[in-house]
């Protein structure tokens, strides 16, 4: 009977399957293939580049449990299977999204 892996898990990767600790244990593959694959070019290049922030995101994560005396025992790929991508995103100004608003907005001239 085939898995279908957790909710949030658009790819199937994180079904029960004895590669889960390969993608576990590395995250430069964990992220790559978790995030988002499909939006916008600016959306897709945004994530492309913020692999970084994520997993120190989830360091983090892992720190905030330890000190709140739980057992740090959160899974990078269960982190990115539930994070916020597209609300992250939607949540930035256009600059940061790297949206050119000069384009929208052509200089004043004035002519004498």
């Amino acid at each position: 009977m085939p898995s279908h892996g957790p909710p949030g898990d658009p790819h199937k990767l994180l079904s029960t399957n004895p590669w889960r600790d390969f993608v576990e244990d590395d995250p430069d593959i964990a992220y790559p293939a978790l995030r988002p694959r499909s939006g916008s070019p600016s959306f897709l290049d945004y994530w492309m580049r913020r692999g970084g922030q994520v997993r120190q995101d989830y360091l983090g994560k892992l720190g905030q449990m330890a000190l709140r005396g739980q057992a740090p025992n959160l899974e990078y790929t269960d982190y990115l299977s539930k994070y916020p991508f597209m609300r992250q995103y939607a949540e930035l100004g256009p600059q940061e999204r790297g949206i050119d608003t000069r384009r929208y907005a052509p200089s004043l001239r004035w002519r004498a």
